[in-house]
């Protein structure tokens, strides 16, 4: 069912206040299902759309719904805390509010980071900014405070308005990437040792706090890097994301894949799934089949290995 022809809808804010007002009636995980569908909706809509009154519309559709969430228990973070705990998730350091320059400090940690961590994090900030600011009598610091988290709202209105959130780059699942050819490439092999490894054991968010060998820049902003090289790369020369003949994908394709990371992520899984119903013999003799090229360059190598030694004799 369209946005259109349902009774829920996020088009505006007056419309995501009406749609919480219809979901009462409703039992709290229902509602709070709804709402996050709904969030996901918007979110995709918001990357296809470049009217700045219908961005702006949404977003503030989007606040409302997320408020509700964080209110009632059901935001992102709240699902997740109890895996993430487990997981022992450490936070990116040096984020802050208490004045002006921790503000501009926080803004410059966060650059090149995932877009929706960002709007998380800086959205997080400003909450917990508030509740300092209730329990503070002191003047300067309360200056101080206020002049931080201008900042930081200053930059999520620009965020909104150049929709930032379309270049969020979701990661692909561990597991499916362990089900495709390995990388030939040194970076992203160790990225993706460090995704799949002891640590982060699949989950990306330990990969803001992990680093490349010699290198200072996290693995979460040094991935977003390369993807946005290798998307520019697949524009420039038109190239297509998977075979026409056999389903797998292009070498580019692939290698964005071992960024953890495919524009066409229903189409991926189809084609890892059929890969992984089929038998390691089978799985390699398809390799060597599509390859015939290399194996009959192969027989000719070993046919001219003794041709050079009767020239030698001529010779």
């Amino acid at each position: 069912m369209s946005e259109g022809e349902s009774k829920f809808g996020f088009k505006d804010m007056e419309k995501a206040l009406d749609t919480l007002k219809l979901l009462e009636s409703h039992d709290m995980q229902y509602r709070k299902l709804t709402v996050r569908g709904l969030l996901g909706r918007a979110k995709r809509v918001l990357t296809l759309t470049k009217a700045a009154d219908k961005l702006k519309n949404i977003n503030d559709a989007i606040g409302v719904f997320e408020k509700w969430l964080e209110e009632n228990g059901g935001s992102a973070s709240n699902k997740n805390a109890k895996t993430d705990a487990e997981d022992k998730v450490e936070t990116v350091p040096g984020l802050g509010f208490k004045d002006k320059e921790a503000a501009l400090a926080t803004l410059s940690i966060l650059e090149g980071r995932d877009p929706d961590y960002q709007k998380l994090a800086i959205k997080g900030l400003i909450g917990s900014s508030k509740r300092v600011l209730s329990g503070t009598k002191n003047e300067d610091k309360i200056s101080a405070i206020n002049e931080a988290v201008t900042v930081l709202e200053d930059f999520l209105e620009k965020f909104d308005a150049e929709n930032r959130i379309k270049d969020n780059r979701a990661y692909l699942s561990y597991d499916i990437i362990s089900k495709l050819p390995a990388p030939n490439d040194e970076l992203s092999a160790e990225f993706l040792a460090a995704y799949g490894g002891a640590k982060a054991k699949g989950n990306y968010k330990h990969l803001r706090t992990m680093y490349p060998k010699d290198n200072e820049t996290s693995w979460d902003i040094v991935r977003n890097r390369q993807i946005a090289k290798l998307m520019e790369q697949i524009k420039n020369e038109d190239a297509k994301l998977f075979d026409a003949e056999t389903g797998a994908p292009s070498d580019l394709h692939l290698q964005l894949i071992h960024w953890a990371y495919t524009p066409q992520l229903d189409k991926l899984k189809s084609y890892a799934a059929k890969q992984s119903k089929k038998t390691p013999e089978k799985r390699k003799l398809e390799s060597s089949g599509s390859s015939s090229e290399d194996d009959s360059s192969s027989d000719a190598a070993s046919e001219e290995a003794s041709v050079p030694k009767k020239k030698k004799k001529s010779e």
